[in-house]
């Protein structure tokens, strides 16, 4: 790790042979004027945030520890050449030696769901079985002598015994093996322990007939043990660490997901492997292995704030009790329940979003306020969050809005909802989407600023926010981090939306069936890395500073700076993305005098603007680092800004 530092460092001096740092300036020079004694406002806000949701098998595939995909067997049959072998979709049918078998999906007794997994063994010598891979058949990642916890669900007619293996997904090699002795019942549990002795990064988990007999299997999980796991939880080590490493300070658990007819938070309660498949909106056999209680753990683990998305159609009651489920008493009905499944503390949530890119009209309003009402009741601390979508052109009259693109002519749902807000005297939050592709600002960042007029002109006096819980694009290259670059930095200049989340936290490798290619920390079954963008985050979590400070940049620059002080004005940060071609700039200071000779710079730079990184290079572009010594007399540093970079500077 050092040496790659060293090499980075060593890298980032020969980039910067065309830095010059001197108190000399030329009249091409761009001016940037910090007034450090000039304080715009306090700048405590959450601006490192990423929603997590399950498009491109980000949990279900992807941070979820469950390894098995179509653990409950719901997809339908792969392509049928046999009439005697149908099975499900990510199951691959596996015999051995002589033996002749026969697989049918039961639709009858299923264990939950439509339908559940038949195989019999019919005659011969050798084997019959299922073998799977993960998800898209990628394979497993098994480390040698790490253990791997299961556990099967399989009826059977007649006692028979069934092999739980892990292997090579060719079934060329075994790495461990369990017999499980099924007796003739009903569905039974079977627990089990595997320890490989071999690594393999593309492997599979298998369950095998060795004799003549049938069973039905109904649900099948495998994780890696504790050593794997973050802090116990069903969830990835290697991801939960890379997301705190990151600087994640505050995440959303929602998106489009939430929207399916049948997300309900009471199906993602209990043990796991009850809870019922459904048809989500990106996948159509989705589980609620993972959900939004698993999230809240997540979050309390890892000490990131936690707002969870639910659907807006679910009853005022329902989420009425859910509130109580996470922040009631141990002794209320659903606190009783919460402690039943492990948690008797509350988790103390303090936000809750209802729906995603909602129309807010007086339909929406008319639901809104009426869950409102029932989730006050239980915890008047809860502060809600609207579900709006984006607005691309500037809104001059809330009574009047042409041409938004979410169809709405006015902002009576908005009011309808601040309204009902103040009568309560409680505090509401509105989302609002921005694209976030491009070196120039978007419409809907460009729009922005006059939303956030108009609903504190209707506001009358309610407690509110604007909030901004999706920056979105479909790329995961450098462009997307300039562009993240730029919209955080005018977001943090406005100074008036206190949250900023960025879209999607996470993306498995070479998985992007639904165009949102915009990921910012990929991962394999073995590996985990962050994408420019996710990298931008980590920048701003390490230098996002109290203060935000008034900061004077030159007409004609292309340069987008941002100045921050610490509260004990010890330390100056400037943030600068400059989307053009290398530019020099003549940075001075007033109310601010370094008590140090160098400044610390970080500058994310690539070759090309669609540069990311991949699993076989997975640091090729990160942030350069370097120590620049400069003068302490002097008043003025000439720095020249790379192309196309994202660069923070910092003073002490």
């Amino acid at each position: 790790m050092q040496a790659n530092r060293m090499i980075r460092r060593t890298q980032l001096l020969a980039t910067l042979a065309l830095v010059v740092i001197c108190a000399t300036t030329r009249a091409d020079d761009t001016a940037i004027d910090i007034r450090a004694g000039k304080i715009i406002q306090p700048d405590n806000r959450f601006l490192a945030g990423v929603c997590l949701e399950d498009v491109n098998h980000e949990i279900y595939g992807g941070l979820y520890s469950q390894m098995i995909f179509g653990e409950s067997f719901q997809e339908p049959p792969i392509a049928i050449t046999d009439p005697r072998v149908q099975v499900s979709g990510m199951w691959q049918p596996v015999t051995h030696g002589t033996a002749v078998a026969a697989f049918s999906l039961d639709f009858r007794r299923p264990f939950t769901g439509v339908q559940s997994q038949r195989m019999s063994f019919i005659r011969g010598q050798g084997n019959v079985g299922l073998e799977n891979c993960g998800l898209n058949h990628w394979g497993m990642n098994f480390i040698a002598g790490k253990s791997y916890e299961g556990r099967i669900w399989i009826r059977a007619d007649a006692p028979t015994t069934v092999v739980v293996a892990l292997e090579s997904r060719e079934g060329t090699k075994n790495y461990a093996l369990r017999q499980l002795d099924v007796p003739a019942s009903n569905w039974t549990q079977l627990d089990f322990s595997l320890t490989p002795d071999a690594s393999d990064s593309k492997g599979a988990f298998a369950i095998a007939l060795k004799s003549p007999g049938s069973v039905t299997v109904g649900y099948v999980f495998l994780q890696p043990g504790s050593w794997g796991r973050f802090k116990e939880l069903p969830v990835r080590k290697d991801v939960a660490e890379a997301l705190i490493n990151q600087g994640v300070a505050i995440m959303r658990y929602g998106g489009s997901m939430v929207n399916a007819s049948r997300y309900r938070w009471r199906n993602m309660i209990g043990p796991r492997d009850s809870r019922p498949p459904y048809p989500g909106h990106w996948y159509p056999y989705s589980s609620n292995g993972w959900g939004v209680i698993d999230f809240l753990n997540l979050c309390e683990a890892a000490n990131i704030v936690a707002v969870p998305d639910l659907n807006i159609n679910e009853s005022p009651q329902d989420l009425a009790d859910f509130v109580e489920y996470v922040n009631g008493p141990a002794d209320s009905e659903w606190g009783k329940r919460r402690a039943a499944d492990g948690h008797p503390a509350p988790y103390r949530l303090t936000h809750l979003e209802l729906g995603n890119e909602e129309r807010v009209d007086e339909i929406y309003a008319t639901k809104f306020n009426r869950i409102a009402e029932a989730i006050w009741s239980k915890d008047p601390r809860i502060i809600l969050v609207a579900g709006d979508f984006s607005y691309k052109r500037k809104i001059i009259d809330p009574d009047h809005i042409d041409g938004a693109d979410s169809g709405i002519q006015n902002l009576n749902g908005q009011r309808r909802i601040l309204d009902f807000g103040r009568q309560h005297n409680r505090e509401v939050w509105i989302d609002v989407h921005v694209w976030s592709e491009g070196l120039q600002p978007s419409a809907d960042l460009l729009a922005l600023p006059s939303y956030v007029n108009a609903i504190d002109t209707i506001a009358n006096g309610a407690q509110h926010k604007v909030v901004v819980f999706e920056l979105n694009a479909n790329t995961h290259g450098q462009i997307r981090a300039l562009a993240n670059a730029i919209s955080i930095n005018t977001i943090r200049r406005d100074n008036r939306i206190p949250v900023v989340i960025s879209a999607n936290a996470l993306q498995p490798d070479g998985q992007n069936d639904n165009g949102w290619d915009q990921g910012l920390l990929f991962l394999n079954p073995s590996r985990v890395w962050l994408q420019p963008p996710g990298y931008v985050i980590q920048m701003q979590a390490q230098n996002n500073l109290q203060q935000l400070l008034q900061c004077d940049v030159g007409n004609e620059s292309h340069l987008d700076v941002t100045a921050m002080r610490s509260e004990d004005g010890k330390t100056l940060v400037l943030q600068v993305v400059n989307s053009s071609a290398a530019q020099s700039a003549a940075i001075s200071f007033s109310g601010f005098t370094p008590s140090k000779s160098y400044a610390h710079v970080t500058c994310l730079i690539a070759t090309s603007n669609t540069a990311a990184n991949t699993a076989e290079s997975p640091d090729a572009l990160s942030p350069r680092e370097s120590d620049l010594d400069y003068g302490l007399n002097d008043r003025k540093i000439v720095y020249r800004f790379p192309a196309q970079s994202f660069t923070i500077i910092r003073f002490e």
